[in-house]
């Protein structure tokens, strides 16, 4: 901020001698401007006035009855006051230069007899001294903010300046590290007294000072992000078994306004959740495609648009080409059939648009010759719910299909047998009843006649036994087709 575009500067004047700070009002206020002078005759009302308002600045006489210039100035110097100091003399002693300025005195100023010449060398020196000490405050708020927002920050972190010494160091890192803060700032990167509360923090620390050190600007790429080094640091930092930590490490160059390195920040966070994340999926990723690609079902996944993305090498024995060809394609633009891939696409985009899966027996023609597989489809979800991808599962149930239609086929040419067998009893029972009537009615020996009846009751019990035969094996069948399924009827059977 300039004085001289701002509000006019506050002057506390000083002199015991009314009329001067009668002409310091009519100079400083209304000929030069910039300035509202408040004027006070002695050392003891000027410190009434400080204690009771603020002042840009203060321009005392040296000589004055009471409390002088001198002593007025020790006095707010030693009560922490900082407020720009003017000394004003009649005199040009050296020794009073000296002992003004080892006071604290912003500047110096000899009375002179023209005082145009004085009140325009002390606006000068006024507008110098606010202006400076308003720069050196916005300075220290600006570093208390800075130091306040490195502090807040999550990741430890640490500034290091040109002389090498430690400027920032926030709570994050004192966590990390055990050290406080007041045992490194503002001194050199000297860690040689320090206990570390983890072993392998020392050499985390040192690694960012020696990345620190080669930061440089690049006036090519003045881009922040083309002058952050990055680097991982894999150690033993940490408290029981579980100690092997991971961090990220990220340093870059302090620049002043002229784009030259003033010195370095660095950082580190603590990224030991993240890589275990990753080896685990990767390690995840790695069970999965062994037990895929080693599996004798075919799998597959699909995007959105029903394109193939990845296929196991199941698949190779059922397509006439490369496994690698189905990637990125759907089924319409394959070699098939159009009404099996129109079939098949839709299927895979039923999953996509209801989010179930969806089972179905497919029949084609492959290099093993007619197949048939089992497709199962599933969704795949993103974290928001919606359908990503779709994962499918094949079995070829070929053999499977053909041992179900064999043993149907048997079954039903027992089923006809049996039928065929109780008919063939009831046809053997009538003309047994026809003999025995006739034989009633023959005219033989009794003796005859009991030997032909002996036989016709031995072939009657022959038809009983089998017609308990043919109702056990009715039993058999209904059992069967109760708990396994198994149909027998010609209506019932595949096709």
């Amino acid at each position: 901020m300039n004085p001289e575009t701002s509000s006019p500067i506050s002057v506390l004047f000083v002199d015991d001698e009314p009329s001067m700070g009668d002409i310091a009002r009519i100079f400083l206020e209304d000929r030069l401007g910039g300035c509202k002078v408040t004027q006070v005759t002695d050392g003891d009302e000027a410190l009434e006035h400080i204690h009771s308002q603020r002042y840009d600045a203060i321009v005392a006489d040296y000589e004055m009855p009471g409390l002088n210039g001198l002593q007025l100035l020790r006095a707010l110097r030693t009560a922490g006051d900082n407020t720009p100091f003017l000394v004003c003399t009649g005199k040009s002693r050296h020794e009073v230069v000296i002992e003004a300025l080892n006071a604290g005195a912003d500047f110096y100023l000899q009375k002179g007899e023209d005082p145009l010449v004085l009140f325009t060398e002390m606006k000068q020196m006024i507008v110098q001294a606010v202006t400076r000490r308003r720069s050196e405050k916005a300075l220290a708020k600006s570093r208390k903010l800075l130091e306040e927002i490195i502090d807040f920050l999550p990741d430890a972190t640490l500034a290091v300046d040109s002389s090498e010494r430690i400027i920032a160091w926030n709570r994050t890192m004192e966590e990390l590290t055990g050290i406080p803060s007041e045992t490194v700032l503002f001194k050199c990167q000297d860690f040689s007294e320090c206990i570390f509360r983890y072993p392998g923090v020392s050499s985390l620390i040192e690694r960012i000072m020696i990345l620190g050190e080669r930061t440089s600007a690049d006036p090519h790429h003045p881009g922040i992000e083309n002058r952050i080094i990055t680097e991982e640091y894999h150690g033993q930092v940490g408290e029981g078994t579980d100690n092997d930590r991971y961090y990220r490490i990220m340093v870059s160059p302090i620049l002043d306004s002229d784009m030259e390195k003033v010195g370095f920040i660095g950082s580190v966070r603590d990224i030991t959740n993240q890589k275990r994340s990753e080896y685990a999926l990767l390690e995840s990723r790695e069970n999965f495609r062994a037990l895929v690609e080693n599996n004798t079902d075919i799998v597959m996944r699909f995007d959105l648009k029903g394109r193939h993305l990845y296929v196991n090498p199941s698949i190779k024995p059922y397509i006439p080409f490369e496994p690698s060809h189905l990637l990125g394609k759907t089924y319409r633009e394959l070699e098939y059939p159009p009404q099996k891939a129109d079939e098949w696409d839709t299927l895979i985009q039923r999953v996509i648009a209801t989010g179930y899966p969806h089972e179905a027996d497919i029949t084609f023609q492959s290099p093993k010759g007619k197949v048939t597989l089992n497709w199962r489809l599933f969704p795949e979800f993103d974290l928001e719910g919606k359908v990503r991808s779709v994962l499918s599962i094949s079995r070829d149930i070929t053999y499977q299909r053909e041992f179900e239609q064999e043993k149907q086929a048997l079954l039903s040419q027992i089923e006809r047998n049996l039928g065929e067998f109780a008919i063939l009893n009831d046809g053997i029972r009538n003309p047994l009843a026809v003999i025995t009537g006739w034989l009633s009615m023959m005219n033989m020996s009794e003796k005859e006649r009991s030997t032909l009846m002996h036989q016709i009751k031995q072939i009657d019990e022959m038809i009983t036994q089998l017609d308990r035969r043919w109702v056990e094996s009715e039993k058999v069948l209904g059992f069967l087709r109760r708990h396994y399924a198994i149909r027998t009827s010609p209506d019932q059977s595949d096709e």
